[in-house]
């Protein structure tokens, strides 16, 4: 299985380690987890929801995902300048669905047309080279806007406002055939372990 690495995955995984059984865990970043499942690496992945529109065959765990409604702190946008005169973001090349949900945001709630530039997840390089850096995950969460004197966007908040709907960012995937019952029923006692774990 391919995980996710970042905190905001860990009530995911809550246990899935000691199912050496069942489940033969590998971390990485959400782009590598999709890489791998495409690759035919591992078996199931935790990847980006965007990855559905290119494998519309992949089988989605249900009822098992990184979602928010309003907040989510771990994806967002830090800007040395106001949004609306942004005109360069450097992306973290680690995440599809949050580079894709940050075009929609620009064109529809923000009204700008920024030019994109992918570059390593490393705040103070990214922001020498452009207006504003999107972070994913670890990097987003312990950011220190205020230190930095830069102000953080949080595209879970984000989105909300504009839709009034909650955002899926990733969820556990794989081929036909490859995940059965008792296998969902893990990753699902796993998550419910997880949240409780983290409250």
């Amino acid at each position: 299985m391919g995980a996710v690495s970042y905190l905001n995955a860990r009530p995911l995984v809550h246990g899935l380690d000691q199912q050496t059984n069942r489940f033969s865990l590998r971390f990485d970043v959400p782009s590598r987890c999709a890489s791998l499942l495409h690759d035919g690496a591992v078996d199931l992945g935790l990847i980006p929801s965007i990855e559905i529109t290119q494998r519309p065959d992949y089988h989605i765990v249900p009822n098992v995902a990184i979602a928010s409604i309003g907040r989510v702190a771990s994806v967002a946008v830090f800007a040395s300048r106001p949004i609306t005169a942004v005109r360069s973001i450097a992306v973290d090349r680690s995440s599809r669905t949050s580079v894709a949900l940050l075009r929609v945001l620009c064109a529809q709630s923000f009204d700008i047309e920024p030019k994109f530039v992918t570059l390593e997840p490393d705040i103070k390089s990214m922001l020498k080279r452009c207006d504003a850096a999107l972070l994913i995950g670890d990097a987003a969460l312990f950011t220190d806007q205020d230190a930095l004197g830069i102000e953080k966007i949080d595209l879970g908040e984000e989105w909300t406002a504009m839709t009034n709907l909650p955002f899926v960012w990733a969820f556990w995937a794989g081929r036909p055939g490859v995940v059965g019952p008792e296998d969902i029923a893990a990753l699902t006692a796993a998550r419910d372990a997880g949240v409780k774990a983290s409250d």
